[in-house]
């Protein structure tokens, strides 16, 4: 028998340029439901849920909820609380006090971690609910699905970011370093060498966190470089670090989830190479762009991320928990998926790193391989306004709280 009542949903984590979508799915899909009253949006995620600071997302008109999907960034706010055991135990009390039997929560792995514990504790209580997770990250490193929404976006916006800067570094003679985020895992700044359509082209070094280099042998292949172009360009990822190097690429501080904050590596390696190589040498780093730069958006990307909020939604009413949302390619050429689940716990604390077979024997670049798996999922959005286009933002027609205010 289907469970009945209202559902909830919530954005986490770092957002992206398509993570709209994915909500858009997930209301749309909703409305068809007869079992969902109500949809509520949580404003900032984990944040508005133990706050009950809800927004009614039924009572958003149709045509502001198609357009919010190609509204980059969190429409409805993000967060990056760890819930902990009083968090999940006050989040299931405002579940029953708002009768929400669904709960969908869209996000990376910390953010199927905190879903994961929430379908966990939810079995001690006589509340019967459904939990799904919607994958979303620019990082691209989620278990057991084939891309993340997200990713495909950032990475066309990366590769045409290096590519814009190699023509400048071309120009002037000079060498460049891009810093690129992605923090263990390389598949962002792979994904820069996508722009490069002949040997002369930047990057001409990519540099990912999977692997570490020996300083001597980075400086070899710079002067190798700027040897034979007269220029010289370098992806390097924020997580990047020789092999007992002394650079500092991380800060003192951490997240809410307790990762160092990532950065520094560009500037670092810049100096270096200007000192060797006696060549004005710039840095780069690309920051928040990278995940909202809405110009950028694949239409792949969005198709994907459209996708796994209705589906989650579809599979929620269907009985399904404790799942996340998973893509399967069918075919790259045109880039062909279909949506299937694993289980919150097989992806919650993992990590998908750059696979060997996408780094190069000299392990300062990509390979072909690489290139087949990627270009597919940064085709350009269908249409594009003429100018620079508005977005719009949700009205938030507010759901009175039901309980005394939650002291964190």
């Amino acid at each position: 028998m289907a469970l009945e009542g209202n559902a909830a949903i919530g954005q986490s984590g770092g957002p992206t340029m398509v993570i709209n979508a994915s909500l858009v799915g997930a209301i749309e899909a909703a409305r068809e439901m007869p079992q969902i009253r109500q949809l509520y949006g949580a404003l900032h995620g984990m944040d508005g849920v133990l706050h009950e600071r809800f927004i009614d997302l039924f009572r958003e008109n149709d045509e502001l909820v198609e357009q919010i999907q190609y509204r980059p960034s969190a429409a409805l706010g993000t967060s990056r609380i760890k819930p902990n055991e009083a968090d999940l135990e006050r989040a299931m009390k405002v579940f029953m006090a708002h009768n929400i039997r669904y709960f969908f929560y869209i996000g990376g792995d910390d953010s199927q971690s905190a879903c994961h514990s929430l379908a966990e504790i939810a079995k001690s209580y006589d509340w019967e609910m459904n939990i799904i997770g919607i994958p979303k990250t620019i990082d691209n490193d989620l278990v057991l699905t084939d891309t993340c929404p997200g990713f495909g976006s950032a990475a066309r916006f990366a590769a045409a970011a290096v590519q814009y800067v190699s023509c400048d570094a071309e120009a002037f003679g000079n060498c460049e370093v891009v810093e690129i985020m992605g923090r263990n895992a390389g598949w962002l700044t792979a994904a820069t060498a996508l722009g490069r359509n002949e040997p002369m082209d930047g990057p001409h070094l990519v540099y990912v966190p999977e692997v570490t280099v020996n300083p001597d042998k980075f400086l070899d292949d710079c002067h190798s470089v700027y040897d034979e172009y007269g220029y010289l360009v370098i992806a390097v990822s924020e997580g990047f670090a020789f092999a007992e190097s002394e650079i500092a690429t991380t800060s003192q501080k951490v997240d809410e989830f307790g990762h160092a904050r990532l950065g520094g590596v560009g500037q670092a390696l810049a100096d270096m190479v200007e000192e060797e190589l006696g060549v004005r040498c710039r840095f780069d780093r690309l920051g928040n762009m990278q995940r909202s730069f809405a110009l950028a958006q694949s239409q792949v990307d969005l198709d994907i991320a459209y996708a796994v909020g209705d589906d989650a939604v579809r599979r929620a009413c269907r009985g399904e928990t404790d799942v996340m949302i998973t893509i399967q390619r069918k075919n790259n050429d045109p880039y062909e998926f279909e949506c299937e689940t694993t289980s919150l716990s097989s992806v919650a604390g993992q990590t998908r790193y750059l696979p060997d077979e996408y780094i190069n024997d000299e392990q300062n670049g990509v390979t072909e391989a690489f290139l087949e798996y990627a270009q597919p999922l940064i085709v350009p959005r269908k249409e594009y306004p003429p100018k620079l286009p508005k977005y719009p933002r949700f009205q938030r027609f507010a759901v009175e709280p039901k309980l005394e205010p939650y002291e964190r």
